[in-house]
């Protein structure tokens, strides 16, 4: 791996020589380090650490952080498809730390694809609404798999320029986490190509006035006393301490709060002149188990009005329309949902409680999609199935975590009745240990099976 001249000479000038020749060194290392998340929404880290099949260690600065051991495919593990974890760079897990998401907010991950931070968002919220945008649409459908495979409910999904975001909701999230597009430094080892993208697409000078613009973005969506959360995965001080000086020069109603976490170096502040910028933080791959990440916390001063959006308002299905949904419910011994239930087209929706008026955006999701109501039948959909709790459907087709018939379920094949028993005729929940992974159908001696084709076990 050949690093950038420009990069090389413009860290040697910001470190000292031992320093510099030991972050190179740790950054020239042929290795990928592996961890997953644990989704608290769905288990409990003690309970996940009786039931996964190796020891794990954990990541200093998120408690449901886990470096995974060598060899252990662990996107191919049942409960990968069942979302009791999300496979994501241990550093990258810091930002939403940063954040401390509470219950009963309202959360804005401004640049959210593919997921991983607002998986971890969702999981710390018990109520609440999350906000998830990303201008990209490609992007977009990635996020969307990855928040349903989490079973998070009470979500909006955008695919909007932040500008629209920003005139349609000012100050009005509690919290707003900017994962700012950059220069993707700190990547560089475990991604290659990053480096040409560097010096073609994403070099320090492009991503700058796009981070600026982000935050200056995020600080009209937020509400007084509300929290913005910048991140990057770069070493660049130009996209990190010094976005944060100018951020914070052009913003007086804004403070710099301290990151005081396990296992996280403070930011540098003499590399934008001023002390204070050092209660950022910063993880090292020369200094900690992890890829290079930069983070700050931004607090809103108290003063002002918090200006909550207008309520979402629907017209409620007809009675008729939802006898198949119900019917469906009935037949796999599951509890009608409580709340908003929402039909667009054919779509079923459960709306999120708080939902505001989202007239002129580009809405990908909001809420939980329940299925499709087709010719007076019901079609569940898999994000229906990972968002109920363990033992909540009566009806459920268990197969072992370790048997041939879950790999063959998450490969879309069907199951003859030998191989999976089931009583009687119709739809069925299946699941792996109790945990859901998605539906069936028996007919005659066969389990028809439905997990959808762009989730299956490759």
């Amino acid at each position: 791996m050949k690093l950038p001249d420009e990069f090389l000479h413009k860290m040697q000038k910001l470190m000292a020589k031992e320093e510099y020749e030991a972050f190179i060194k740790a950054l020239k290392q042929k290795i990928i380090i592996r961890s997953l998340r644990v989704n608290t929404k769905k288990i409990s880290v003690e309970e996940f650490k009786e039931i996964f099949p190796y020891d794990l260690t954990p990541v200093p600065w998120c408690k449901e952080g886990f470096y995974l051991p060598k060899g252990f495919k662990a996107s191919k593990h049942p409960y990968y498809y069942a979302g009791l974890y999300y496979l994501q760079d241990p550093s990258a897990m810091l930002p939403v730390v940063a954040l401390e998401p509470q219950s009963g907010e309202k959360i804005l991950d401004l640049c959210a694809a593919p997921g991983g931070k607002s998986t971890q968002i969702g999981a710390a919220m018990e109520d609440g609404l999350l906000f998830m945008n990303d201008i990209n649409p490609k992007r977009t459908r990635a996020l969307l798999k990855n928040i349903e495979n989490f079973g998070l409910k009470n979500i909006v999904v955008t695919n909007n320029q932040p500008q629209e975001l920003a005139e349609t909701f000012p100050a009005y999230f509690d919290r707003v986490l900017v994962d700012a597009p950059c220069s993707g430094e700190g990547m560089f080892r475990r991604e290659s190509r990053l480096i040409i993208a560097w010096r073609r697409n994403y070099h320090p000078s492009i991503c700058s006035p796009i981070q600026r613009e982000l935050l200056t973005y995020a600080a009209r969506m937020v509400a007084p006393g509300g929290r913005i959360v910048y991140s990057t995965c770069t070493f660049s001080p130009e996209e990190d301490e010094l976005q944060i000086k100018r951020f914070l020069e052009e913003h007086p109603d804004f403070k710099l709060v301290a990151i005081e976490i396990d296992g996280v170096s403070p930011g540098r502040g003499e590399w934008a002149g001023e002390p204070l910028l050092s209660n950022t933080g910063r993880i090292w791959p020369h200094l900690s188990r992890g890829e290079g990440q930069f983070a700050a916390v931004l607090q809103k001063d108290l003063q002002g009005e918090s200006k909550r959006s207008l309520p979402f308002t629907y017209q409620e299905p007809e009675e008729k329309r939802l006898t198949a949904f119900w019917e469906f419910c009935s037949e796999v011994g599951i509890k009608p949902p409580a709340g908003r239930l929402f039909i667009q087209e054919n779509d079923l929706q459960l709306l999120p409680e708080g939902l505001p008026c989202l007239n002129g955006l580009e809405i990908v999701r909001r809420g939980l999609f329940l299925g499709e109501l087709r010719y007076e039948r019901f079609i569940p959909s898999p994000a229906f199935a990972l968002a109920l709790d363990r033992q909540e459907a009566k009806r459920q087709l268990e197969l072992p975590v370790d048997s041939y018939e879950v790999l063959k379920y998450l490969r879309g094949d069907t199951l003859l009745l030998n191989e999976a028993e089931v009583s009687g005729e119709g739809w069925v929940l299946v699941t792996t240990n109790g945990f859901p992974l998605g539906w069936a159908k028996r007919v005659g001696n066969l389990i028809k099976n439905y997990y959808p084709s762009s989730w299956r076990m490759r």
